[in-house]
């Protein structure tokens, strides 16, 4: 619940600067109609309290856990399938995301068996929260656990960033799951120094199984997580400007394109910034100082937005959330249905679900289009030296006015010719 919350509010601005967000919705504390805001920084329509991919990925897993324990690799793979099937136009399948990296991995699953690692190589933070139905189902980290998140992860996408974020975000959730509110911030440097052991082992595995460090930019991220935790035990106890700016600095040492901003979207720099916020966050469940740095909105939330859930619990969340969520009946029957280890027996078909809420949201997209702008094509002015000038000319019977006027069209002419530049001719 926690986690689609975070996802759906973070959605609705996800991609606006901290400036823009300000001065379109103020404060985001709920979720923000954007119907006003298309074309006027929010490019495409977004169904107001609707959650994005981010919370899907994590259904496809859930459904699969749920249907099948022992093969829920083979049942997630066929869900992500199914959901890439049909849909309506500008979407891929009925995934709510336009991340050419989802519809590249859930492609290549056609080509080859789930156990075997895919060719795919992303680091956008996407696949992190494939962990977190697993996480929920076990309840506790251990070896099982971690290994079934490596393989799911493994299926997805083989960047050892995107793998070990996977294997990280399920030790976090059991994790927040067995504490109490008042704990994590007395507790926060033995939860990091936990998380740098989960990655060290995780990144060992990653060597092990995968034969893609010869590339210079991956080689670099062979312990990146690890490293980056180990940095973060130093700075948690520093001031937020600061904090964020060692995460970019952080960042650009392991990525390929420039990273500007904390809140980009990066793993390394997604990770960082929402374990630090909610490692010193003494509020309830209150995402609005996290999505208020704009930019990667929609994964900040859902990371924040589980991790918090994880440690308050569904009744820590406000009623307004949790009754204006679209389709939140479902995702509470899935929460309940992992913690019983059992499906309930009313829950929707998942392609028939989301299906019906990705084509409601394209039709509703239909009448907030953004009026196209008609180009005004300006004529190109000329300067022609020889046009007589456009002055109102008197008439002949006026013989005075008449000769007047003619002296000073020559005289016009002649002034013209002397300033005339030199290499006119």
């Amino acid at each position: 619940m926690g986690m689609a919350i975070g996802d759906a509010m973070g959605r609705g601005v996800n991609g606006l600067k901290p400036e823009a967000l300000r001065q379109i919705f103020g404060v985001i504390d709920d979720y923000k109609d954007v119907r006003n805001a298309v074309g006027k920084g929010i490019r495409n329509y977004r169904m107001q309290g609707l959650y994005g991919a981010p919370a899907q990925c994590a259904l496809a897993v859930c459904d699969g856990i749920l249907t099948n324990k022992k093969k829920f690799l083979e049942e997630t793979v066929k869900n992500f399938q199914d959901l890439a099937k049909g849909g309506p136009e500008h979407y891929y399948g009925t995934f709510r995301s336009s991340e050419s990296c989802l519809w590249k991995a859930v492609d290549l699953l056609d080509d080859r068996s789930p156990a075997e690692p895919t060719p795919l190589n992303s680091a956008t933070g996407l696949f992190a929260f494939l962990s977190i139905p697993l996480a929920l189902f076990y309840k506790k980290w251990s070896k099982t656990l971690s290994e079934q998140c490596l393989q799911l992860a493994l299926a997805f996408n083989s960047h050892p960033l995107e793998v070990v974020g996977t294997v990280l975000n399920g030790f976090l959730v059991t994790r927040f799951l067995s504490m109490e509110k008042s704990e994590v911030i007395s507790q926060r440097k033995d939860i990091l120094q936990e998380a740098v052991e989960v990655c060290l082992q995780a990144e060992r595995e990653c060597q092990n199984r995968l034969n893609i460090f010869e590339d210079e930019a991956i080689e670099k991220s062979r312990n990146a997580f690890s490293q980056t935790l180990q940095n973060l035990m130093i700075q948690i106890e520093k001031p937020e400007k600061e904090v964020f700016q060692w995460i970019v600095e952080n960042a650009n040492g392991f990525s390929k394109r420039e990273i500007r901003h904390a809140s980009q979207g990066f793993v390394l720099g997604l990770f960082p910034l929402a374990l630090y916020w909610v490692l010193n966050c003494e509020t309830g469940f209150s995402l609005a100082t996290i999505l208020k740095q704009g930019r990667e909105t929609e994964k900040l939330g859902a990371l924040a937005g589980a991790w918090t859930g994880a440690v308050d619990g569904a009744q820590a969340i406000p009623e307004n959330l949790k009754t204006h969520l679209v389709n939140g009946r479902e995702i509470r029957l899935r929460g309940e249905a992992l913690f019983l280890r059992k499906m309930k027996k009313d829950a929707k078909s998942l392609p028939d679900m989301e299906m019906a809420l990705t084509a409601k949201e394209a039709d509703e997209a239909k009448r907030y289009k953004p009026k196209e702008t008609k180009k005004i094509i300006k004529p190109v002015v000329t300067i022609d030296y020889w046009d007589e000038e456009q002055d109102i000319v008197p008439s002949k019977e006026d013989r005075a006015k008449w000769r007047k006027f003619q002296k000073e069209k020559t005289k016009s002419k002649r002034d013209r010719r002397k300033n005339l530049p030199d290499d006119f001719f």
